[in-house]
Order: structure tokens, then C-alpha cells, then sequence
């Protein structure tokens, strides 16, 4: 037994295994609730920062991100983020979800705004933090660079995908990394 925990202890040393993972961050939604990750155990995750600006395409987005939602609705969860770098505020924040609930469905979570990029420092929320960094998730190294960034975890918690704004929700390459 003590070698066993002698032996995971240096493989956690060594950054062999990582102790921490998607399923250890909690997100806070746009209603005030507290959801831990670990609850979507199991599913696919597409984690999205969204527009803070109501326009055309921010529209367009977030139906596309409905429609795609329901065409995965077994087995994908959607978080939405607005990111207080693209010009979130409290103040924001009824408005916004009167504007996402309008068109998403319940089903997609919205969280509070976040800080999202590695220039934010200690103030990145730990879920980005974890999504940015090599060190943390073992594949991606890559910032967020503004809104419609999509990162794509695999139902075992791997994050396996990492897309810039220019990757439409209903493209083929999505579609591929969520079948």
C-alpha cells in the first residue's frame, strides 16, 4: 500500500497525473446558481464566450448554438460565457440574459460573466485558467482571443478541441469533434 501512494505521489509531481480537471471548477449561472462541472460527468462539453453586444450575428450565434444543442441534446452540454474582457458588466447582466433566454434554451447554461483570458492574471476564472493552459489540461495551450472561442471536452474530461471565432457552430469540423 505505501508503495502505491509513494508511487502516485511522484507521478503527481512529475505532472504525469494531474489531481485537478475540468470536473474540479465550479461555474455560476447567469441566475445566480452554483454548478459544479463534475455534474456533467459524462456528457460532451462545448464551453462558448458569447457577445455582450445584441447585434445580427449575435443572434445568428445564439441560434445556432440552440439548434446545435438540440441536435445533441443527449449527450452535449453548451456553457455560454460572457467575458468581462469583451465588455461585460454587472450592469449588463439582466439585460443579457433577458436577451440569451430569448433565444436559448434552458438547457444551454449561461454563466455570470467571467474573466476569461491569461492577460487577466489572477482574476482569470480557475474554468479559463484550466482551458488555457498545457500545464493544466495536457493538450492546448491557447488563449482566448475574444468572443465565439470554443473549447470542445470529451465525455472523459479531455479537452480535445480549441476554436478560434472564424469556426461557424454548424461547421463540419465542430460537427466532427462532437460526434
Amino acid at each position: 500500500m505505501s508503495k502505491t501512494i509513494i508511487v502516485l505521489g511522484c507521478l503527481f509531481l512529475l505532472g504525469w497525473v494531474s489531481a485537478e480537471s475540468i470536473y474540479t471548477h465550479t461555474v455560476t449561472t447567469i441566475e445566480g446558481v452554483n454548478k459544479p462541472m463534475n455534474v456533467y460527468q459524462g456528457k460532451k462539453l462545448l464551453i462558448i464566450t458569447l457577445p455582450v453586444q445584441q447585434s445580427s450575428s449575435g443572434d445568428s450565434l445564439l441560434h445556432s448554438l440552440d439548434s446545435l444543442a438540440n441536435v445533441y441534446s443527449g449527450s452535449l452540454v453548451v456553457i455560454g460565457v460572457p467575458a468581462y474582457e469583451d465588455g461585460y458588466t454587472t450592469s449588463m447582466k439582466e439585460i443579457l440574459k433577458q436577451w440569451y433566454r430569448s433565444i436559448l434554451d434552458t438547457g444551454i447554461v449561461i454563466t455570470e460573466g467571467m474573466y476569461t483570458r491569461k492577460t487577466s492574471g489572477s482574476q482569470q476564472h480557475p474554468l479559463f485558467t484550466w482551458l488555457t493552459d498545457k500545464n493544466k489540461n495536457n493538450h492546448f495551450d491557447r488563449d482566448v482571443s475574444g468572443p465565439k472561442d470554443k473549447f470542445v471536452v470529451w465525455t472523459t474530461g479531455e479537452l480535445v478541441g480549441v476554436l478560434g471565432s472564424q469556426t461557424k457552430i454548424g461547421s463540419s469540423t465542430v460537427h466532427e469533434l462532437l460526434q
